[in-house]
């Protein structure tokens, strides 16, 4: 009997290169069973890019770091709506070094699951599961792992930045100066966060060209081993000779 929920996890775990043929034919299958509705939708359902697609397989194959990541954004979001209630934002830091650890595994997750990743496949997915951790819909999108499209960062959530706390009736000196600092700290923290960022994505870039000219010095010289052994070879067929 026809499982619309089975064939759906069957369709999205498959290989990229067979979801359209596999889509008709889940489709096809629908069809001949009378379920014309589900006919309808899964034909309609649209091949995923190729970082959706990652982002899918990383749902089924690395579930403890998506939880993780998870778990991370939710912490997140808590932590700043306390903060924007006034309940103080001490447990920021904390939530925000727990998403930076998440986002880590996830990263290493990817590239064991998918070792020739490009960069920017990489970084779109990481962007794509860090928006989906920001929100229950996401999250929930997330698990699933059916995903045809990127996930956009909130417009403003816990990834859009580190929230002000909300201001306090009455401030004595000294919590006037906690404030300030806590600002501070937040600002060079963020600043510092976007340059570890960036030189995250230049290092991997470094690291691709470093591996592809490994690979092609590795190829010259098994030439140019070859071309000194046939030199040796036909040296000693005319000193033979």
């Amino acid at each position: 009997m026809f499982n619309e929920e089975t064939e759906l996890d069957r369709l999205y775990a498959a290989p990229l290169e067979e979801f359209t043929r596999l889509r008709n034919e889940i489709a096809a299958l629908a069809r001949k069973e009378g379920n014309l509705e589900a006919a309808a939708r899964i034909g309609l359902l649209r091949k995923p890019s190729a970082s959706a697609w990652v982002v899918n397989q990383i749902a089924r194959g690395s579930q403890v770091d998506l939880q993780r990541l998870i778990n991370s954004g939710e912490a997140l979001e808590e932590a700043q709506r306390q903060s924007l209630a006034g309940e103080g934002a001490s447990g920021f830091e904390a939530a925000r070094k727990d998403e930076s650890d998440a986002v880590r595994l996830v990263r290493g997750a990817v590239k064991k699951l998918f070792p020739t990743v490009s960069a920017s496949i990489l970084d779109r997915v990481i962007t794509s599961m860090r928006a989906g951790a920001a929100t229950d819909e996401g999250r929930g999108l997330l698990k699933k792992g059916r995903l045809s499209e990127d996930l956009e960062p909130p417009g403003f959530g816990v990834f859009a930045g580190t929230p002000s706390p909300a201001p306090a009736k009455t401030t004595t000196t000294a919590e006037s100066k906690k404030q300030a600092r806590i600002v501070a700290l937040r600002k060079r923290r963020q600043e510092v966060g976007a340059k570890a960022d960036d030189l995250e994505k230049k290092a991997r870039e470094a690291e691709d060209v470093a591996n592809t000219a490994a690979k092609e010095a590795a190829a010259a010289r098994r030439r140019a081993d070859e071309a000194l052994a046939m030199v040796e070879k036909l040296d000693k067929e005319l000193s033979g000779l």
